[in-house]
């Protein structure tokens, strides 16, 4: 497959900040892949809390602010359209204060996501969320992963690994190890970031779309046929899902159900 890797894309691989940019043009001249991702954006919009600020983590490359024109958009990288840059595991911001930290295809970059989710603890106000969009490692996807996909995929690592480049180093396995396998771990040290919904989605379509890194297979039009095709699956979406999104409420004594 490496022959079909995006040309711009293999030209830039190693630099992280032109990797976004190219990101950008790609997602803005994709359309079938910028549907795939909006249908991401929308199901995250529709979990928001109201009444507080939205921050959105690893912005750069992304349309969120078309969804939710007042998140505050953020990333370590200082790319066009940023509102503030900073690192996940150090945020900005005072105790309490955020209502809302979202984002999509980020947490897998993150080299300690105990130390940022105790972030999002923080910052965040009682009843606020920390909504997330993450690739999940089903027994279909784990090939396309291993086999198809670019980026490092190892479900039996540690959830935390050596800090590198933030866009480079990665595991794509993180939000399976972290929400599947050391789940009660992860109640454990974070007792009041309760889980509040799940959802496992995305069967063919990403790989249809050829995501950022190869061509499409299919045209635009073809995309609601194939959704329509996915949700008729379903049942199997523990066998096939490739991505999984996931909601966390932060609760005030630790208590309430999972």
């Amino acid at each position: 497959m490496k022959f079909l890797f995006n040309k711009k894309l293999k030209k830039v691989w190693g630099d992280d900040r032109e990797v976004t940019l190219v990101n950008q043009e790609i997602l803005n001249n994709k359309p079938v892949f910028r549907k795939l991702i909006a249908e991401y954006y929308r199901e995250m919009a529709a979990a928001l809390q109201e009444g507080g600020p939205t921050l959105e983590i690893g912005s750069g490359g992304g349309f969120f602010h078309e969804h939710h024109p007042h998140a505050i958009s953020s990333d370590m990288l200082q790319v066009p359209g940023i509102d503030v840059i900073c690192d996940a595991t150090q945020l900005p911001f005072r105790e309490s204060s955020l209502k809302n930290i979202v984002m999509r295809g980020v947490l897998h970059h993150i080299y300690d996501p105990i130390l940022f989710f105790e972030e999002c603890e923080r910052a965040l106000a009682e009843g606020g969320r920390v909504i997330i969009n993450d690739p999940y490692i089903s027994p279909f996807s784990h090939f396309i992963y291993k086999y198809i996909h670019f980026e490092f995929c190892d479900p039996g690592a540690d959830w935390k690994f050596d800090r590198g480049q933030p866009l480079m180093d990665c595991n794509l396995a993180l939000a399976t190890i972290i929400f599947k396998k050391r789940l009660a771990d992860f109640k454990q040290r974070l007792p009041r970031l309760k889980i509040v919904h799940t959802n496992y989605h995305t069967f063919f379509i990403y790989l249809l779309t050829g995501g950022y890194s190869y061509p499409a297979l299919i045209p635009s039009w073809m995309f609601e046929p194939v959704m329509a095709v996915e949700r008729l699956l379903k049942p199997l979406r523990m066998l096939l899902s490739s991505t999984l999104f996931i909601v966390l409420e932060k609760r005030g004594d630790g208590g309430g159900k999972d």
